[in-house]
């Protein structure tokens, strides 16, 4: 699982990096897109495809040779190799680091969340050492009908530091405006509320709170802190546009007032709040850019665009969905469970017997009353349940296929819990004791096979 979700997040990052890459030409040639909000979120949503489950599509099902053949023939088969498989160590278990390694990304990611919440827990502490105003004060009748559906939920407020007007809050909401503000001529300033309530209009408070919680989660993608910065721009240009679309006699004025206000947001020492929700200042490069923008307008995304747009992202998506799904990133099984419960064995791995002509015996055998449950070792897909596609040696058997190559066989049964194909769980009734096939009396004959080879299962099962 650890091992599962750690490379889901590597994938994670890697196609949130080729989405950048990808929409960045198209950004730079297509000015409109760089208005577009909604652009971004889709590839914050698509960036975090590689984390969800993955749909199951065809496997090459492949039944060991050594359960078709007879037993003298396999064990000559086993003689053979360079090692008999009882003397062979299992495989290391890797769990563990995955596990560390996963516990110190959550917790990085746990710290980076606490960090976030202290700083919202100081702008609102700022918020509350401004000075509250009545917004009749500021707003013209218009804005003031504008935020009449939010009366009981929005509060304007200003401060003496030198910062950008800004809205913050989830439900209820707070406009707080720097003191500079009233050195500015009446209609810089209804510019610039108009621009802070077009910021409310379209949840743009909410919507970049969302952006930082989920980059603050994810602090190991560098892509998504890319993705907020140009997120953050695109929304200031929207705006502009905007209220530009409302006003446009006003492109110049509007300009002058971007320009005041960055003269003027120039702070000594900037509020501890900066860095989490509100800048001190502005980018000189990014305010000529909206300058620019001013009298250059820009034509909103079509729908036609939109649609576009959205079908290739889609379209690329379940390509890498479907390409991570033939890749099968789950981790091998690392804990496997008893198939009978309660119940010892009277027949280890390689043991030999005048029963199987001092024969190597391939498993082990659990001796019990006929009808004891049988259960799933690990969980897996069911390949076979019957008595006639394995040696009949065996009589009834259940084959379970668990990835990675690991298989188990239990065998002897007297009937059946589940069918072939079925998916069962560690630990799930699969069967019952029984004493078909080559047998002295009713037992279990339990076999694991790794890559087709059969194992020793002492060592993997809890015994």
């Amino acid at each position: 699982m650890a091992q599962h979700l750690l490379i889901s997040l590597l994938l994670s990052t890697l196609w949130s990096a080729v989405l950048w890459g990808i929409t960045q030409p198209l950004l730079k040639r297509s000015r409109a897109l760089q208005q577009w909000p909604a652009l971004y979120w889709w590839l914050l949503a698509l960036g975090f495809l590689p984390l969800l489950p993955l749909p199951e599509l065809y496997q090459h099902w492949t039944i060991p040779s050594v359960l078709l053949q007879d037993t003298l023939y396999s064990v000559q088969t086993l003689a053979a190799q360079p090692m008999h498989p009882a003397l062979l160590g299992t495989p290391a278990n890797t769990g563990l680091y995955w596990q560390i390694a996963l516990a110190f990304i959550a917790t990085l990611s746990l710290i980076q969340l606490i960090r976030l919440v202290r700083q919202w827990q100081q702008l609102q502490q700022f918020i509350r050492h401004s000075t509250r105003l009545a917004p009749d004060s500021l707003f013209t009748a218009a804005q003031l009908q504008q935020i009449a559906p939010l009366a009981n939920r929005f509060t304007l407020r200003q401060t003496e530091a030198a910062v950008s007007p800004f809205i913050a809050g989830w439900f209820k909401l707070t406009l707080v405006v720097p003191a500079y503000i009233w050195q500015m001529s009446e209609q810089q300033r209804q510019l610039l509320i108009s621009h802070e309530l077009m910021h409310l209009q379209r949840r743009d408070p909410q919507q970049l709170l969302i952006m930082r919680i989920l980059v603050a989660l994810c602090w190991f993608n560098p892509v998504l802190r890319q993705l907020e910065a140009a997120f953050i721009r695109n929304i200031e240009l929207a705006v502009d546009n905007a209220v530009l679309a409302a006003q446009p006699q006003h492109a110049v004025l509007y300009g002058q007032t971007l320009l005041a206000s960055l003269a003027l947001n120039q702070p000594k020492t900037p509020p501890q709040l900066m860095p989490g929700f509100v800048q001190a200042s502005t980018d000189k490069q990014f305010y000529q850019q909206r300058l620019q923008q001013l009298f250059k307008p820009v034509a909103a995304v079509s729908l036609r665009q939109k649609w576009r747009i959205a079908l290739i992202l889609c379209c690329s998506a379940v390509a890498l969905n479907t390409a991570i799904a033939r890749l099968n990133f789950t981790a091998p099984p690392a804990i496997w469970h008893l198939p009978v419960n309660n119940v010892p064995v009277n027949s280890f791995y390689a043991e030999q017997h005048p029963f199987r002509d001092n024969r190597p015996h391939q498993g082990l055998d659990f001796a019990a009353q006929p009808g004891t449950a049988v259960l799933a070792a690990q969980k897996g897909r069911v390949l076979i349940t019957d008595d006639t596609s394995l040696h009949e040696r065996y009589g009834k058997v259940v084959l379970i296929d668990h990835g990675h190559g690991y298989q188990t066989l239990y065998a002897h049964l007297d009937g059946f819990y589940v069918v072939a194909g079925q998916t069962v769980e560690a630990g799930q009734p699969v069967g019952k004791m029984g004493a078909t096939g080559r047998v002295t009396g009713p037992h279990l004959h339990f076999e694991l096979l790794l890559n087709g080879k059969q194992q020793d299962p002492a060592p993997y099962l809890p015994l």
